[in-house]
Protein backbone atom coordinates (compact mmCIF):
# COMPACT_ATOMS: atom_id res chain seq x y z
CA UNK A 1 0.00 0.00 0.00
CA UNK A 2 1.48 3.37 -0.82
CA UNK A 3 2.27 5.52 1.96
CA UNK A 4 0.61 9.25 1.75
CA UNK A 5 1.56 12.40 3.20
CA UNK A 6 -0.47 15.36 3.44
CA UNK A 7 1.39 18.66 3.32
CA UNK A 8 -1.00 21.56 2.67
CA UNK A 9 -1.66 25.16 3.44
CA UNK A 10 -5.14 26.56 5.03
CA UNK A 11 -7.52 27.68 2.59
CA UNK A 12 -7.18 31.59 3.77
CA UNK A 13 -10.80 32.60 5.08
CA UNK A 14 -12.41 29.02 5.17
CA UNK A 15 -10.11 25.99 6.06
CA UNK A 16 -7.50 25.40 8.38
CA UNK A 17 -4.38 23.64 7.48
CA UNK A 18 -5.89 21.27 9.60
CA UNK A 19 -9.03 20.74 8.46
CA UNK A 20 -7.75 20.63 4.79
CA UNK A 21 -5.55 17.67 6.32
CA UNK A 22 -8.31 16.06 8.00
CA UNK A 23 -10.98 16.39 4.33
CA UNK A 24 -8.26 15.34 2.24
CA UNK A 25 -7.71 11.98 4.36
CA UNK A 26 -11.18 11.25 4.64
CA UNK A 27 -11.20 11.11 0.68
CA UNK A 28 -7.99 9.11 0.59
CA UNK A 29 -9.44 6.42 3.22
CA UNK A 30 -12.84 6.25 1.55
CA UNK A 31 -10.81 5.32 -1.71
CA UNK A 32 -8.52 2.43 -0.30
CA UNK A 33 -5.63 4.18 0.96
CA UNK A 34 -4.78 3.28 5.05
CA UNK A 35 -1.57 4.62 5.78
CA UNK A 36 -1.46 8.44 5.61
CA UNK A 37 0.01 11.23 7.37
CA UNK A 38 -0.96 14.69 7.52
CA UNK A 39 1.04 17.40 8.12
CA UNK A 40 -0.35 20.82 8.68
CA UNK A 41 2.15 22.88 7.10
CA UNK A 42 2.91 27.30 6.48
CA UNK A 43 4.72 29.19 4.52
CA UNK A 44 4.61 31.66 7.70
CA UNK A 45 1.09 33.40 6.58
CA UNK A 46 -2.19 32.53 8.22
CA UNK A 47 -2.26 29.10 9.97
CA UNK A 48 1.55 28.90 11.12
CA UNK A 49 1.39 28.95 15.03
CA UNK A 50 -1.33 25.91 14.81
CA UNK A 51 1.07 24.26 12.18
CA UNK A 52 3.72 24.24 14.23
CA UNK A 53 2.15 23.46 17.21
CA UNK A 54 0.62 20.45 16.01
CA UNK A 55 4.12 19.45 15.35
CA UNK A 56 6.08 20.21 18.32
CA UNK A 57 3.59 21.41 20.78
CA UNK A 58 4.39 24.53 22.98
CA UNK A 59 2.49 26.49 25.29
CA UNK A 60 -0.40 29.06 24.29
CA UNK A 61 0.07 32.36 25.66
CA UNK A 62 -3.23 34.62 24.86
CA UNK A 63 -2.69 38.21 25.73
CA UNK A 64 -4.71 41.34 25.11
CA UNK A 65 -3.02 43.86 22.39
CA UNK A 66 -3.90 46.90 20.40
CA UNK A 67 -5.42 45.90 16.86
CA UNK A 68 -5.10 47.38 13.42
CA UNK A 69 -7.20 50.41 14.56
CA UNK A 70 -5.81 50.59 18.07
CA UNK A 71 -8.79 48.81 19.20
CA UNK A 72 -8.25 45.65 22.00
CA UNK A 73 -8.18 42.54 20.71
CA UNK A 74 -7.15 38.65 22.15
CA UNK A 75 -4.46 37.71 20.65
CA UNK A 76 -2.25 34.09 21.07
CA UNK A 77 1.21 33.12 20.14
CA UNK A 78 3.22 29.82 21.91
CA UNK A 79 5.95 29.53 23.46
CA UNK A 80 8.07 26.35 24.02
CA UNK A 81 11.24 26.57 25.99
CA UNK A 82 13.09 29.69 24.75
CA UNK A 83 11.58 29.56 21.19
CA UNK A 84 7.92 31.39 20.44
CA UNK A 85 6.05 31.72 17.32
CA UNK A 86 3.67 34.09 16.36
CA UNK A 87 1.72 35.29 13.38
CA UNK A 88 1.52 39.20 13.01
CA UNK A 89 -1.78 38.94 11.83
CA UNK A 90 -3.12 37.85 15.15
CA UNK A 91 -2.41 41.67 15.90
CA UNK A 92 -2.97 43.90 13.08
CA UNK A 93 -4.54 41.18 10.18
CA UNK A 94 -7.15 41.55 8.02
CA UNK A 95 -9.08 39.52 9.67
CA UNK A 96 -9.59 42.17 12.58
CA UNK A 97 -11.21 44.74 10.98
CA UNK A 98 -14.64 44.35 9.06
CA UNK A 99 -14.50 44.36 5.03
CA UNK A 100 -16.38 48.10 5.73
CA UNK A 101 -13.98 49.38 8.14
CA UNK A 102 -10.46 49.03 6.72
CA UNK A 103 -8.65 51.96 6.99
CA UNK A 104 -4.88 51.36 5.64
CA UNK A 105 -3.84 54.88 6.50
CA UNK A 106 -4.86 54.77 10.15
CA UNK A 107 -3.55 51.09 10.74
CA UNK A 108 -0.86 50.21 13.40
CA UNK A 109 1.78 47.00 14.00
CA UNK A 110 2.28 47.88 17.67
CA UNK A 111 0.05 45.15 18.57
CA UNK A 112 2.79 43.21 16.96
CA UNK A 113 5.43 45.07 19.03
CA UNK A 114 3.31 43.55 22.24
CA UNK A 115 3.55 40.15 21.26
CA UNK A 116 7.25 40.13 20.83
CA UNK A 117 7.59 42.24 24.32
CA UNK A 118 5.58 39.81 26.13
CA UNK A 119 7.64 36.95 24.94
CA UNK A 120 10.71 38.43 25.64
CA UNK A 121 9.19 39.27 29.08
CA UNK A 122 8.77 35.16 29.57
CA UNK A 123 12.28 34.42 28.30
CA UNK A 124 12.00 34.12 24.80
CA UNK A 125 15.42 33.89 23.19
CA UNK A 126 14.25 33.27 19.67
CA UNK A 127 11.26 34.48 18.34
CA UNK A 128 9.75 33.30 14.64
CA UNK A 129 7.14 35.26 13.36
CA UNK A 130 4.82 34.67 10.46
CA UNK A 131 4.08 37.75 8.34
CA UNK A 132 0.94 37.85 6.09
CA UNK A 133 -2.55 38.79 6.35
CA UNK A 134 -1.93 42.48 7.63
CA UNK A 135 -4.17 45.36 7.47
CA UNK A 136 -1.40 47.61 7.81
CA UNK A 137 1.00 49.64 5.58
CA UNK A 138 3.20 51.03 8.85
CA UNK A 139 6.70 49.95 7.75
CA UNK A 140 6.71 48.34 11.37
CA UNK A 141 7.15 51.61 13.07
CA UNK A 142 3.90 51.09 15.51
CA UNK A 143 5.99 47.99 16.28
CA UNK A 144 8.79 49.62 16.83
CA UNK A 145 7.11 52.03 18.90
CA UNK A 146 5.36 49.13 21.13
CA UNK A 147 9.53 47.87 22.31
CA UNK A 148 10.55 51.72 23.36
CA UNK A 149 11.60 52.90 19.92
CA UNK A 150 10.50 57.04 19.17
CA UNK A 151 9.38 58.84 16.33
CA UNK A 152 9.44 62.69 16.26
CA UNK A 153 8.22 64.89 13.95
CA UNK A 154 7.80 67.84 15.81
CA UNK A 155 7.22 65.90 18.64
CA UNK A 156 7.04 62.10 19.42
CA UNK A 157 4.00 59.81 18.16
CA UNK A 158 3.14 56.57 16.86
CA UNK A 159 3.43 56.46 12.97
CA UNK A 160 0.73 54.95 10.98
CA UNK A 161 0.46 55.08 7.20
CA UNK A 162 -0.75 58.45 6.87
CA UNK A 163 1.73 60.45 8.86
CA UNK A 164 4.92 58.11 7.73
CA UNK A 165 6.20 61.61 5.92
CA UNK A 166 6.21 63.59 9.23
CA UNK A 167 8.99 61.37 10.90
CA UNK A 168 12.33 63.75 11.17
CA UNK A 169 14.19 61.71 13.61
CA UNK A 170 14.40 57.90 15.20
CA UNK A 171 15.19 57.82 18.65
CA UNK A 172 16.66 53.97 18.94
CA UNK A 173 17.77 54.48 23.11
CA UNK A 174 14.97 52.95 24.73
CA UNK A 175 14.91 49.79 22.59
CA UNK A 176 13.65 46.43 24.93
CA UNK A 177 17.11 45.03 26.25
CA UNK A 178 15.91 41.71 25.81
CA UNK A 179 16.19 43.04 22.22
CA UNK A 180 19.91 42.34 22.76
CA UNK A 181 20.05 39.14 23.57
CA UNK A 182 16.85 37.65 21.14
CA UNK A 183 17.24 36.01 17.75
CA UNK A 184 14.12 37.68 15.60
CA UNK A 185 13.19 36.08 12.29
CA UNK A 186 10.46 37.25 10.50
CA UNK A 187 8.95 34.61 7.88
CA UNK A 188 8.21 35.94 4.81
CA UNK A 189 6.36 34.42 1.68
CA UNK A 190 6.81 37.60 -0.76
CA UNK A 191 10.26 38.79 -2.00
CA UNK A 192 8.69 42.58 -2.67
CA UNK A 193 11.20 45.44 -1.14
CA UNK A 194 9.96 47.83 0.96
CA UNK A 195 9.10 50.71 -1.43
CA UNK A 196 8.74 51.22 -5.30
CA UNK A 197 6.60 50.05 -8.02
CA UNK A 198 7.15 46.26 -6.84
CA UNK A 199 6.81 47.43 -2.62
CA UNK A 200 4.73 47.24 -0.54
CA UNK A 201 2.02 49.82 -1.05
CA UNK A 202 1.29 49.27 -4.91
CA UNK A 203 1.77 45.32 -4.85
CA UNK A 204 -0.62 45.26 -1.83
CA UNK A 205 -1.82 48.36 -0.11
CA UNK A 206 -4.53 48.05 -3.24
CA UNK A 207 -6.61 44.81 -1.38
CA UNK A 208 -6.22 46.71 2.00
CA UNK A 209 -8.80 48.89 0.72
CA UNK A 210 -6.33 51.70 -0.13
CA UNK A 211 -7.22 53.88 -3.04
CA UNK A 212 -4.57 55.13 -6.35
CA UNK A 213 -3.64 58.60 -4.39
CA UNK A 214 -3.36 56.87 -0.95
CA UNK A 215 -1.14 54.10 -2.25
CA UNK A 216 1.34 56.85 -3.69
CA UNK A 217 1.05 59.02 -0.23
CA UNK A 218 2.49 55.21 1.62
CA UNK A 219 5.12 54.33 -0.61
CA UNK A 220 6.13 57.76 -0.25
CA UNK A 221 5.81 57.27 3.53
CA UNK A 222 7.88 54.00 3.19
CA UNK A 223 10.38 55.63 0.83
CA UNK A 224 11.02 58.41 3.55
CA UNK A 225 11.78 55.83 5.93
CA UNK A 226 14.22 53.76 3.64
CA UNK A 227 16.01 57.14 3.37
CA UNK A 228 16.03 57.95 7.81
CA UNK A 229 17.34 53.95 8.18
CA UNK A 230 20.94 53.48 6.96
CA UNK A 231 21.70 50.45 8.82
CA UNK A 232 20.53 48.18 5.94
CA UNK A 233 18.93 48.94 2.20
CA UNK A 234 15.32 48.48 2.91
CA UNK A 235 14.53 49.77 -0.96
CA UNK A 236 16.48 46.44 -2.31
CA UNK A 237 15.52 43.89 0.63
CA UNK A 238 13.83 40.83 -0.32
CA UNK A 239 11.13 40.58 1.85
CA UNK A 240 10.89 43.85 3.65
CA UNK A 241 8.21 44.77 1.94
CA UNK A 242 5.89 41.45 3.54
CA UNK A 243 3.03 43.14 5.89
CA UNK A 244 2.79 46.29 4.64
CA UNK A 245 6.66 46.70 5.38
CA UNK A 246 6.62 44.96 8.37
CA UNK A 247 9.17 42.87 7.56
CA UNK A 248 11.76 45.89 6.55
CA UNK A 249 10.81 47.17 10.47
CA UNK A 250 11.61 44.26 11.88
CA UNK A 251 15.28 44.38 9.94
CA UNK A 252 15.71 47.62 10.45
CA UNK A 253 14.44 48.66 14.03
CA UNK A 254 14.77 45.18 15.63
CA UNK A 255 18.01 44.20 13.90
CA UNK A 256 15.65 40.76 13.09
CA UNK A 257 16.68 38.03 10.28
CA UNK A 258 14.14 37.76 6.69
CA UNK A 259 13.98 34.95 5.77
CA UNK A 260 11.84 32.35 3.82
CA UNK A 261 8.91 31.25 5.63
CA UNK A 262 8.67 28.01 4.43
CA UNK A 263 12.34 27.27 4.62
CA UNK A 264 11.71 28.34 8.29
CA UNK A 265 8.36 25.83 9.29
CA UNK A 266 9.58 22.80 7.46
CA UNK A 267 12.52 22.56 9.36
CA UNK A 268 10.62 23.04 12.88
CA UNK A 269 7.90 20.32 11.12
CA UNK A 270 10.83 17.81 10.04
CA UNK A 271 8.88 18.08 6.11
CA UNK A 272 11.81 16.84 4.51
CA UNK A 273 12.13 13.63 6.31
CA UNK A 274 8.29 12.94 6.08
CA UNK A 275 8.27 12.97 2.33
CA UNK A 276 11.38 10.68 1.97
CA UNK A 277 9.79 8.18 3.62
CA UNK A 278 6.33 8.70 1.76
CA UNK A 279 5.18 7.58 -1.69
CA UNK A 280 3.24 10.40 -2.69
CA UNK A 281 2.74 14.09 -1.50
CA UNK A 282 -0.19 16.00 -1.53
CA UNK A 283 -0.20 20.02 -1.04
CA UNK A 284 -2.45 23.03 -1.88
CA UNK A 285 -3.57 26.26 -0.50
CA UNK A 286 -6.44 28.55 -0.97
CA UNK A 287 -5.58 30.00 -4.39
CA UNK A 288 -2.71 28.96 -6.48
CA UNK A 289 -1.36 31.51 -8.91
CA UNK A 290 1.44 33.32 -10.39
CA UNK A 291 2.33 34.46 -6.93
CA UNK A 292 2.86 30.58 -5.54
CA UNK A 293 6.47 29.64 -7.32
CA UNK A 294 7.47 32.63 -5.73
CA UNK A 295 8.18 30.87 -2.00
CA UNK A 296 4.80 29.57 -1.22
CA UNK A 297 4.49 26.58 0.48
CA UNK A 298 3.06 24.13 -2.49
CA UNK A 299 6.24 25.49 -4.34
CA UNK A 300 8.26 24.72 -1.71
CA UNK A 301 6.74 20.94 -1.07
CA UNK A 302 7.06 20.75 -4.99
CA UNK A 303 10.69 21.70 -4.80
CA UNK A 304 11.61 18.90 -2.05
CA UNK A 305 9.61 15.69 -3.64
CA UNK A 306 11.25 16.82 -7.07
CA UNK A 307 14.82 16.79 -5.11
CA UNK A 308 13.60 13.08 -3.68
CA UNK A 309 11.98 11.52 -6.49
CA UNK A 310 8.54 11.87 -5.44
CA UNK A 311 5.16 12.75 -7.36
CA UNK A 312 3.21 16.03 -5.74
CA UNK A 313 -0.22 16.73 -6.19
CA UNK A 314 -1.53 20.00 -5.79
CA UNK A 315 -5.03 19.96 -4.77
CA UNK A 316 -6.13 23.85 -4.19
CA UNK A 317 -9.62 25.95 -3.68
CA UNK A 318 -8.98 27.68 -7.49
CA UNK A 319 -6.33 27.94 -9.55
CA UNK A 320 -5.99 31.25 -10.95
CA UNK A 321 -3.69 31.57 -14.38
CA UNK A 322 -0.75 30.10 -15.88
CA UNK A 323 0.82 27.91 -13.05
CA UNK A 324 3.02 26.03 -15.43
CA UNK A 325 6.16 26.95 -13.43
CA UNK A 326 5.06 25.01 -10.73
CA UNK A 327 5.18 21.74 -12.73
CA UNK A 328 9.23 22.74 -13.57
CA UNK A 329 9.52 23.14 -9.41
CA UNK A 330 8.02 19.23 -8.98
CA UNK A 331 4.19 19.57 -9.19
CA UNK A 332 3.25 16.38 -11.25
CA UNK A 333 -0.85 16.88 -11.22
CA UNK A 334 -3.30 20.02 -9.96
CA UNK A 335 -6.44 19.81 -8.99
CA UNK A 336 -8.87 22.76 -8.25
CA UNK A 337 -11.79 22.74 -6.24
CA UNK A 338 -14.15 25.02 -7.70
CA UNK A 339 -13.64 25.14 -12.25
CA UNK A 340 -13.75 29.25 -12.34
CA UNK A 341 -12.47 31.73 -9.23
CA UNK A 342 -15.24 32.60 -7.00
CA UNK A 343 -16.34 36.20 -6.51
CA UNK A 344 -16.32 35.95 -2.88
CA UNK A 345 -15.43 33.02 -0.59
CA UNK A 346 -17.39 30.12 0.03
CA UNK A 347 -18.96 28.87 3.27
CA UNK A 348 -16.97 26.45 5.51
CA UNK A 349 -19.25 23.87 4.54
CA UNK A 350 -18.86 24.74 0.49
CA UNK A 351 -15.59 24.67 1.14
CA UNK A 352 -15.09 21.52 2.77
CA UNK A 353 -17.90 19.51 0.48
CA UNK A 354 -15.73 20.71 -2.91
CA UNK A 355 -12.38 19.90 -1.18
CA UNK A 356 -14.02 15.86 -0.22
CA UNK A 357 -14.83 15.95 -3.49
CA UNK A 358 -11.45 16.85 -5.72
CA UNK A 359 -9.51 15.42 -2.77
CA UNK A 360 -11.52 11.55 -3.63
CA UNK A 361 -10.80 12.22 -7.73
CA UNK A 362 -7.55 12.94 -6.68
CA UNK A 363 -7.16 9.66 -4.96
CA UNK A 364 -9.14 7.01 -7.31
CA UNK A 365 -6.54 8.45 -10.16
CA UNK A 366 -3.71 7.99 -8.07
CA UNK A 367 -5.32 4.31 -6.63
Amino acid sequence: MKRILIAPDSFKGTLSSMEVCEIIQSAFMKAGFDEIVMLPASDGGDGMTEAVRDAIGGQIVEIEVKGPLFQAVKAEYIITGKIAVMESAQACGLMRVPEGERDIMNSTTYGVGQLIADALSRGAENIIIGLGGSATNDGGTGAACALGIKFYGDFPFIPVGRTLENIKKIDYSNLDKGLKSAHIVACCDVVNPFCGKNGAAYVFAKQKGASSEEIKRLDAGLGHISDLVTDCDLKTMPGSGAAGGLGGGIAAFLGGELKNGFEIISSLLGLEEKIKSSDFVITGEGKTDAQTSGGKLPAGVASLCKRYGRPCILISGCIDGDISPLYDMGITTAYATVPIIPKKLPSKTEAADALYTAALKAARKIK
